[in-house]
């Protein structure tokens, strides 16, 4: 609703959820439901009034329903892709398929609530997340940013969403942390040497705008590195390098920003370097 009345998502729009999303708020979502169809039903012809519905549907839907039944009832075409079967969902592994050509580009808002901590090749689905998005559309991601013990393959921390954002030209329209439930450590976790009894798991979220029709650019992250040599762009394949197929990377500014002392350093290496291949050491 808040992205709706920024002007952010258009009612009636286009929705994919990165997994299809159940809805666990107990009674009082029943009254968020009636709100949120309410307020969709005075903008869109699309949209059912909450009179317009069965008791029993917004009475479970706070219970374990799908936001899919709730965001079609507030008139947006919603796709869900996912491993397995549920309302208008596309069978889709995001570890190693990528949009068709009736998918790509087609959304105004991309939901990621979770689900890409799941997923051990995050390039491959990052780069998905960004080929739904259309040009001017919304991504927004609600991830685990630390806790979450045996929940998930990955967490994220602030500067993973500063590199996308770089690299991709992404708007920011929201980031924020959010304090979750103190949970027990697993007893696996605590016998590998973990010093507390509980951990506090954290969430991040960041709404993002796709504000470029340019193809997924592969963040750097260089913050440990001196700097990125400026033929690594250019490196031919031979047989010890192959490029992998499909991907950009967003290589950064180099040696930008350095401070002089570490700039001296480079370029005496670069220099030592040279002469090092000019008398063939």
């Amino acid at each position: 609703m808040n992205l709706t009345r920024a002007g952010n998502l258009p009612p009636g729009g286009a929705i994919c959820d990165i997994g299809a999303t159940q809805l666990f708020g107990g009674d009082l979502s029943s009254d968020g439901a009636r709100d949120f169809l309410t307020f969709y039903a005075s903008l869109t012809p699309k949209a059912k009034n909450p009179s317009e519905l069965d008791e029993g549907f917004l009475a479970k839907i706070g219970h374990g329903g799908f936001l899919g039944d709730l965001l079609g009832a507030a008139g947006f075409e919603y796709t869900a892709l996912d491993i397995f079967h549920a309302r208008n969902t596309i069978l889709f592994d995001l570890n190693v398929h990528a949009p068709g050509p009736r998918l790509y580009g087609k959304f105004d808002l991309v939901m990621n609530l979770g689900t890409t901590e799941h997923v051990f090749s995050q390039l491959r689905a990052f780069q998905s997340i960004h080929e739904l998005t259309k040009p001017g559309g919304v991504v927004y991601h609600d991830l685990p940013f630390a806790g979450y013990f045996d929940h998930a393959l990955f967490r994220y921390d602030p500067l993973f969403f500063r590199e996308i954002v770089k690299a991709n030209s992404y708007e920011i329209l929201l980031q924020e942390i959010t304090k979750g439930a103190e949970k027990p450590v697993p007893a696996d976790v605590r016998s590998m040497g973990y010093p507390d009894d509980t951990v506090t798991d954290i969430g991040i979220e960041a709404i993002l705008r796709r504000s470029s029709p340019e193809v997924f650019k592969v963040p750097m992250e260089i913050s440990t590195s001196l700097s990125v040599d400026p033929g690594l762009s250019d490196v031919q394949q031979d047989d010890a390098v192959r490029m992998a197929p499909g991907f950009l990377v967003a290589y950064g500014a180099g040696a930008e920003g350095l401070p002089f002392r570490d700039l001296s350093a480079l370029w005496l290496r670069r220099a030592t370097a040279g002469v090092k291949r000019r008398i063939g050491l």
